[in-house]
């Protein structure tokens, strides 16, 4: 009889768990893996409306609640809400002894995750490593990223460029997997929604054009958020179409992005949410005429939806992207521009198709859960070798 794997998934962002979750399930579903989730960071905050509730209507086993991130808006309490995280982290690891745990991406989890794990002779396996960025001053999601890569045991990347990055930083091939972005999963696995339907879910008559705006701050330049999303709004509103705002995530910033929100937030034009049901959520962006802000979602998913994607300064910046994405300064002009050439250049708009699978064809999870079954043991797994 097979070992059952025991794997522990970290989470600390409704948007780092979105991309989780059709894995996750997977997993659920099957009798080869005893799954938990350790939730902390904005799962417990207003300002994602406490998604914690959402996992746990998923129906997942939740091992632990980490609360973790402070109420401020500076580097500061950024980093030490990632001290909190570890702390609080390695009793919970200590008390539940995983085979594996699992992170995702460049957020503070990923690299406390795996530096925690690392020191526990735990091994990680990291999802979305490789990926690059490169904006004007710097990033420190770019940093953490591959430091996370480092400190991982089993890379599961989006595209072969991804692996081919992650190997060149030194680490073992038969520990790199492409397997694509299980965000592809979701969207082809959601059930759809017809108008009237989604109209009653969200509130609001949605069967007029309308646009999504996801606006984040940047590490290197949180002083330019507040500024950059006005720009935005500015523009979407002249559209004369329907705007429909989600929150900004908890990095320093968000909280100078919600004051702006706020207080266009009296306009009949435009919507403010902060945590929508799964399936509600892909479908307004399968009927989006266009996404507008600095989200990835923008780069790894709208891709897959033929979602033209305005990415607005300098976050992004250095991603591999379809032809759905146009890379724009923050001002009024080039924002106009690229939403005109979104909205009614049908050409361009047929063009989306080629680049659709850029970022997988939504069978991710397949693919990963047999090659968990079949990863070495632990101790081949911790004894990593540099090969350079």
């Amino acid at each position: 009889m097979n070992k059952v794997i025991k794997i522990l998934a970290l989470t600390g962002i409704r948007s780092e768990y979105d991309l989780l979750y059709p894995l996750l399930k997977g997993m659920q579903a099957s009798t080869d893996y005893d799954l938990g989730i350790i939730v902390s960071g904005a799962h417990h905050s207003p300002l994602h409306d406490f998604s914690v509730e959402l996992i746990r209507n998923d129906g997942f086993t939740i091992v632990d609640c980490i609360e973790n991130l402070l109420y401020s808006d500076s580097l500061l309490g950024k980093t030490k809400s990632s001290a909190v995280l570890m702390g609080a982290l390695a009793q919970t690891l200590a008390r539940e002894n995983p085979d594996f745990l699992m992170v995702l991406g460049d957020r503070e989890e990923s690299i406390i995750g795996s530096l925690t794990a690392t020191y526990m002779n735990i091994p990680v396996i990291h999802l979305a490593g490789g990926d690059n960025t490169y904006p004007e001053g710097g990033n420190v999601d770019e940093q953490i990223r591959h430091a996370a890569t480092k400190l991982s045991h089993v890379h599961f990347t989006m595209m072969e460029e991804h692996s081919t990055r992650v190997k060149r930083l030194g680490e073992e091939p038969w520990r790199v997997f492409t397997v694509g972005s299980a965000g592809i999963d979701r969207l082809r696995e959601e059930k759809h929604l017809d108008t009237t339907e989604l109209s009653k879910a969200m509130g609001y008559d949605i069967s007029q054009d309308y646009l999504v705006l996801i606006h984040h701050p940047l590490s290197s330049s949180i002083e330019q958020a507040a500024d950059e999303i006005r720009i935005c709004l500015e523009q979407c509103i002249e559209t004369g179409l329907q705007v429909f705002v989600g929150a900004p995530n908890s990095d320093p910033g968000s909280q100078e992005i919600l004051k702006v929100l706020q207080e266009y937030s009296v306009s009949s034009q435009v919507h403010l949410y902060r945590n929508l049901k799964r399936n509600v959520f892909v479908n307004l962006l399968r009927n989006a005429k266009c996404l507008v802000g600095n989200s990835s979602l923008g780069i790894h998913e709208a891709p897959y939806l033929c979602l033209p994607a305005i990415n607005v300064g300098e976050r992004q910046k250095g991603r591999i992207a379809g032809k759905n994405v146009q890379f724009v300064p923050p001002n009024p002009i080039d924002i106009r521009n690229a939403i005109n050439k979104a909205l009614h250049n049908e050409d361009y708009r047929k063009e989306l198709k080629e680049d659709r699978f850029i970022y997988g064809d939504g069978y991710m999870v397949e693919k990963s859960l047999e090659i968990m079954k079949s990863l070495p043991s632990k101790k081949e797994l911790l004894a990593k070798k540099i090969t350079y």
